[in-house]
């Protein structure tokens, strides 16, 4: 999806409107200096920065290294700064459930929506691995967000993942390919079921000791990935993969019957737009 350039007259461009699970999501782009009215009736409001800066609340793509940081505006504008910014609004509606537990309450909703359709870890990684197979865990393919010269920003998508599930320990270390390019991910959650679900870093597969970092709704983590301290942007390995530790997501457990989804976005963002 490519946002066109923003109108001569307001500075912003917008997209279409999806809807999932209760929530909205929209894409903008504004112009230097320009704002984008936010309506807070429908509901609490969350940015995400992709591009650029938001100027008058001091926000940029990325939370300091490892950090979390909330991402709820309550004004009713933001502007973005000299060099324009893009952005994904997340509006936080009436509608939201309180516990996901059952992926029916997840239908999408919007333009194309019918090729948005959630599969199971297990279906889309079978054929490569069997760590998912007694996983309750899934995946929505999302929006490819382009610039207007056509590059990829950033690959935006959504996962869940039921109790008790670890979305897999890994360190992106393969070799990038044109069907699997490398990107610098960062997660924003719409939901973490049981509120114990993290993001962790160990030493190794299979490593029993894991640091965690909790986030919770509306939050985001910075890079877990590592910057060059020259230029701000990925360090890469030999083969062109980015420089990571191992890591994963962890959903939390309690002991309460049915149950109760982690729902994350995923951003995969071209190492080119990863500058920090």
């Amino acid at each position: 999806m490519a946002l066109g350039r923003p109108d001569a007259r307001s500075g912003v461009a917008t997209s279409d409107i999806w809807k999932v699970g209760g929530w909205t999501i929209q894409f903008a782009r504004l112009a230097s200096g320009r704002q984008l009215g936010l309506d807070q009736n429908e509901g609490k409001v969350y940015i995400k920065v992709l591009t650029g800066r938001l100027a008058d609340i001091d926000r940029g793509p990325f939370a300091a290294r490892k950090q979390v940081r909330d991402t709820l505006v309550s004004k009713g504008a933001v502007q973005a700064g000299d060099d324009g910014a893009t952005l994904v609004v997340f509006t936080e509606t009436d509608l939201v459930p309180d516990v996901i537990d059952s992926m029916n309450k997840l239908d999408i909703r919007g333009p194309l929506a019918e090729t948005l359709q959630w599969v199971s870890f297990k279906k889309k990684f079978g054929k490569f691995t069997d760590i998912f197979d007694d996983l309750d865990a899934h995946l929505l393919p999302g929006f490819h967000l382009r610039d207007e010269a056509g590059e990829e920003i950033v690959y935006l998508h959504f996962w869940t993942a039921g109790k008790g599930v670890d979305c897999s320990t890994h360190d992106h270390s393969q070799a990038p390919a044109i069907t699997a390019p490398a990107f610098a991910e960062v997660h924003w959650v719409f939901q973490n079921g049981t509120g114990r679900g993290a993001m962790y870093e160990c030493q190794a597969i299979g490593a029993r000791e894991r640091v965690l970092t909790p986030l919770h709704r509306g939050q985001e983590h910075g890079p877990f990935w590592v910057s060059d301290p020259a230029t701000g942007l990925p360090q890469r390995k030999a083969n062109g993969a980015l420089q990571y530790g191992f890591h994963g997501w962890q959903a939390g457990d309690d002991d309460s019957l049915g149950q109760s989804y982690d729902f994350v976005g995923a951003f995969e963002f071209n190492p080119d737009y990863a500058k920090v």
